[in-house]
């Protein structure tokens, strides 16, 4: 019998799979963009807007020069002050638009049919003729438009074209002397001031038209608008200028001591209208929500936290820039704090979950922040801001995806690490792989030098969770020489993985402990065998995660004939693996434990520091000072199984905890103590540690843990068997 199982986490279940499967081909590109960017010149500063008509991609910022793509800054510059042009089909300056302005842009928009495009910002001359902070250019000539000429008395920060109308926003007081508050609106063709005038007392960073032009969205600094409240965000009419109404506005949270979050960003698409915030305070509301145009009911939020500055509906996804850090809580379906910063991102126009889309910037001054803003050109988006990289290679300022080309290559595979124990069979764990623009990939086992496939899988996976495939191959021979590698595909790009080591078929069962934990695939197996003096753990598993001890004697006696184990010589003695992983679902915690009469201690598990004491902890097995030994899982609640009493009688005791997606299970002494049904694990991103962390909030947690010897200790990306329990136990 052959074996093929797939353990993953975040509500997939762990299934075992006989014989063959037809699994669903991966697509190249999940999402409706490649996460590879195109060729497109750069900026040597931030670009704060686009606009795509004609052909051309219209970018404005703070730059003063332009490059080509791979240049680095300072090399084939261009003097092309704070308004370019660039071919939307090549990425290629324009040369022949050459516009000269005094002043950084912020806005850039375009007419309908494309004919006409509209900058505002700073500047107040364009050509060497006055324009006050917002002008018009014929986008068949490049030439300013000379009798288009509102003057503003400051910034203008957003612009927004419907019909025949121009709508603009910022920080101004005046337009053409005549009192705007903030907004006002004038006409496309001679730019003649409409009576269109709401009244906002605060910035406004953000302005769009619904589809229908039956609303007009306004978002920023603000907190009434026409003298009536309106927090961040207001709903108008698109010729009165009045407040409508708009219950969706309630998921923007009131201002208080702790958290001021303003709409940053505004993108009408068809019947809905979706907004993005970005607030100040720690876990400000920093994420989406979209309403209903028609009704201005909210349909839902997303609440990831940093702060979203662009938003751009794009072939059936929401796309968003952001300085995402934590998408994880509040039900934002993603990853945890601590996986790092995602600057771009998707989301589902549905739900607003998270979509199969991860390119990256970095972010640049003087903002800070990265993406900026966002076009389209229909099929395709473009990106703006302070970044100065993309894809973790240099481009600056202004990147292009498309749906053109294979997309991003899923990552090379590793290379696996089988094991054989038992006569005919032979165990494969391997880690799945990363590939930016599609999440569900195909997955082959392959056999010999004649790469023969052996089991297939579809599985999903993301930067932040990728689970492990497992294998058990019974089609051998004892005492056969063999060998296997992994190869990957997403239905476009194939990649394989190295060879493994050959590897002999058992011929006879083994006993050796160490060898029956390495065929089970911990993903970290700590033998604490290392001799007296040393202060590193080496991690056995062959994923390369060994620790450093801290308060902690090396060379006592074991629990294993043959190799000794580390005793907690202070309060806080422990080691913590090096590497980190984001809120395990599925896992198994495994240790050999000996401890005194009246004293405990914390065994192992998880926690959210790397070098000290940890503020978020569980996934772990300690002891009580009655020698109960106690599995622990927080999922909102501290959840906890106990053992009988009196395991601190200074004997070795064999403790595991096991957790599959809620199902949780205590073993000591390779029998069940006891099961219990919890909800999710906590969502943050942590360090396994063996020894002391910061549990006194858990009952019986406060055990003094001195004293303590530890032996043999494992974790497992998915939950063992009692069967497999046993066995560990048993081969002592």
């Amino acid at each position: 019998m052959k074996k093929r199982w797939l353990l993953a986490r975040l509500g997939v279940v762990g299934i075992l799979l006989a014989t063959t499967l037809a699994p669903t081909p991966a697509q190249s590109i999940s999402a409706s963009l490649s996460a590879q960017d195109s060729p497109v010149w750069q900026t040597n500063a931030s670009v704060q807007g686009i606009a795509v008509a004609a052909g051309k991609a219209y970018v404005g910022g703070r730059f003063t020069s332009v490059r080509p793509p791979g240049s680095a800054l300072g090399t084939n510059e261009v003097g092309q002050a704070y308004l370019a042009a660039f071919d939307a089909s090549t990425g290629d300056l324009v040369a022949a638009f050459n516009p000269v302005l005094n002043g950084q842009v912020y806005a850039v928009a375009a007419s309908a049919d494309g004919s006409r495009l509209y900058v505002g910002g700073d500047f107040t001359t364009v050509n060497g003729v006055t324009r006050n902070r917002i002008a018009a250019f014929d986008t068949a000539t490049g030439e300013l438009v000379t009798n288009w000429k509102p003057s503003v008395s400051y910034r203008v920060k957003t612009i927004s074209v419907s019909g025949s109308t121009v709508y603009f926003g910022g920080s101004f007081g005046l337009v053409n002397n005549v009192e705007r508050l903030r907004l006002a609106a004038v006409t496309g063709d001679v730019g003649t001031l409409l009576p269109w005038a709401p009244a906002v007392n605060g910035d406004v960073y953000a302005v769009d038209v619904a589809d229908d032009a039956s609303k007009v969205y306004a978002g920023g600094q603000f907190s009434t608008v026409n003298g009536t409240n309106q927090n961040t965000v207001s709903s108008l009419d698109p010729t009165t200028g009045a407040v409508l109404p708009f219950p969706a506005a309630s998921a923007v949270p009131p201002p208080n001591g702790s958290c001021t979050t303003r709409v940053k960003a505004i993108d009408a698409s068809g019947d809905t209208v979706y907004f993005g915030n970005g607030g100040d305070g720690g876990g400000c509301f920093d994420g989406t929500w979209a309403a209903d145009v028609a009704t201005g009911a909210l349909k839902w939020k997303n609440q990831c936290l940093g702060a979203t500055e662009a938003l751009k509906v794009v072939n059936g996804w929401l796309y968003k820039g952001s300085h995402a850090h934590d998408c994880a809580n509040a039900g934002a379906g993603g990853f945890p704090q601590g996986a790092g910063y995602r600057f771009l991102l998707t989301e589902s126009l549905e739900d607003g979950t998270l979509g199969p889309w991860y390119p990256n910037t970095n972010a640049g001054p003087p903002t800070e922040v990265g993406p900026l803003a966002f076009a389209t050109g229909g099929s395709d988006l473009w990106v703006g801001g302070d970044f100065t990289q993309t894809n973790g290679l240099g481009q600056q300022g202004l990147a292009h995806f498309t749906n053109a080309g294979p997309g991003a290559a899923p990552a090379k595979p590793a290379k696996v690490l089988p094991s054989s124990v038992q006569p005919g069979a032979v165990q494969v764990h391997f880690q799945t792989v990363v590939d930016n623009d599609d999440t569900t990939l195909t997955y082959r086992l392959l056999k010999g030098f004649s790469n023969t496939t052996i089991a297939t899988w579809t599985a999903k996976s993301t930067f932040w969770d990728r689970p492990w495939l497992h294998y058990t191959d019974t089609d051998v021979t004892p005492g056969e020489v063999t060998n296997y590698r992994v190869e990957v595909t997403d239905g476009s790009t194939t990649l394989r993985g190295n060879y493994s080591d050959p590897l002999t078929v058992a011929t006879t069962a083994s006993t050796a402990y160490d060898q029956i934990i390495a065929s089970d695939g911990p993903q970290a197996y700590w033998r604490l065998g290392e001799p007296v003096g040393a202060t590193t753990s080496v991690d056995t598993s062959g994923q390369s995660n060994n620790g450093t001890f801290t308060g902690m004697t090396l060379g006592s006696a074991g629990a294993i004939a043959g190799n000794t184990a580390a005793t907690i010589s202070t309060s806080s003695g422990r080691m913590v693996g090096e590497k980190a992983y984001s809120m395990p679902q599925q896992f198994t915690v495994e240790a050999w434990v000996k401890q005194s009469v009246t004293r405990g201690g914390r065994i192992i598990g998880f926690g959210n520091s790397k070098t000290g004491n940890s503020s978020s902890t569980d996934r772990m097995l300690y002891m009580r000072s009655n020698g109960q030994v106690t599995f622990g899982v927080n999922d909102g609640v501290k959840q906890t199984i106990n053992s009988a009493s009196n395991k601190n009688d200074g004997q070795w005791h064999h403790v595991v905890g096991t957790f599959d997606n809620g199902a949780m299970t205590l073993y000591v002494d390779g029998v069940s103590a006891g099961s219990l049904t919890t909800g999710q694990a906590s969502l943050y991103y942590g360090w396994w540690r063996i020894g002391y962390d910061n549990i006194n909030s858990w009952s019986g947690g406060g055990a003094t843990q001195t004293n303590m010897a530890i032996d043999e200790a494992a974790v497992y990306p998915y939950a063992l068997t009692a069967a497999q329990v046993q066995a560990h136990f048993s081969a002592r």
